[in-house]
């Protein structure tokens, strides 16, 4: 079991729901904690509440789809606390739209954010980790890295690289002592869908019953609890049912999307951006 207390964590994403909830939940266990978003109010605001359960917290502005930003990032969370024992790639985007109907910058923009944002935090805070032979890397990435979803292939095809990524890395550092873990939530009720970008669908596409998904703070209390007992891998919610699902019936995973894309044909709009 490993114990947080005086370890250094940095969260990406963090000014509001999963990534704010994983920061607290790091503090509350004893980390000192550094965070970073592009919404500079949340990121106070999530400062602010670390504060006040008395740890140390880094706030750094800083976009995780550019490289130069992540590599000032990095430097300044070694430069305050002199090194980083636990990483959180929790920052993404998504957009509701059909591969034919996205622009290259679209597709760049959320690759950027997703998949990029993990390599680039990685690249820049792994080496010292390997030189400290310890370290813990936790990559959120979604029930999409087990089954692709309708309508959103570009957040799909992200969250399959960085899967597999995790999967890859998890192998070749554990000589190091180094963790890797790798998440996979399914539905989180946080700002996400409230902030998805829409090309050709609805609000009411990305509307999701109340009674499906767990609260930010759920999944946050699970992944802090998964990173002290040195777990690989976390399914939470609908994942389990999705991994399942493609395991033992790819037909009916297949029928299942099939399902998933009628319902999202009743809200289509107009092609806008």
């Amino acid at each position: 079991m490993t114990d947080l207390r005086n370890k250094v964590s940095l969260i990406t994403g963090a000014a509001s729901g999963l990534g704010q909830a994983t920061a607290l939940e790091m503090a509350r266990s004893g980390s000192d904690v550094v965070i970073t978003d592009i919404n500079e109010v949340g990121l106070k605001n999530t400062a602010d509440m670390i504060e006040v359960l008395d740890r140390r917290v880094e706030s750094v502005q800083a976009d995780v789809s550019d490289r130069n930003e992540v590599e000032r990032l990095c430097r300044r969370a070694l430069k305050v606390f002199g090194r980083v024992d636990i990483l959180v790639n929790n920052a993404g985007v998504t957009m509701a739209a059909e591969i034919k109907d996205m622009d290259i910058p679209e597709w760049e923009w959320i690759l950027g954010t997703n998949l990029s944002g993990p390599l680039y935090t990685i690249h820049f805070l792994l080496p010292q980790m390997v030189e400290r032979q310890e370290g813990h890397i936790v990559n959120i990435c979604s029930a999409s890295s087990l089954a692709g979803i309708p309508a959103a292939g570009a957040y799909t095809a992200s969250k399959h690289g960085l899967a597999g990524m995790t999967e890859v890395l998890r192998t070749e550092v554990e000589r190091f002592g180094i963790k890797v873990t790798a998440v996979y939530p399914g539905v989180v009720k946080s700002p996400i869908y409230e902030s998805t970008r829409l090309k050709g669908f609805k609000r009411e596409a990305v509307k999701l019953p109340g009674y499906l998904g767990i609260t930010p703070e759920e999944a946050a209390k699970r992944i802090v609890k998964t990173i002290q007992s040195d777990q690989p891998v976390l399914m939470l919610d609908l994942s389990r049912f999705v991994h399942h699902l493609k395991r033992t019936s790819p037909s009916l995973t297949r029928r299942f999307a099939r399902a998933v894309f009628k319902r999202l044909l009743l809200q289509k709009s107009d092609i806008s951006g």
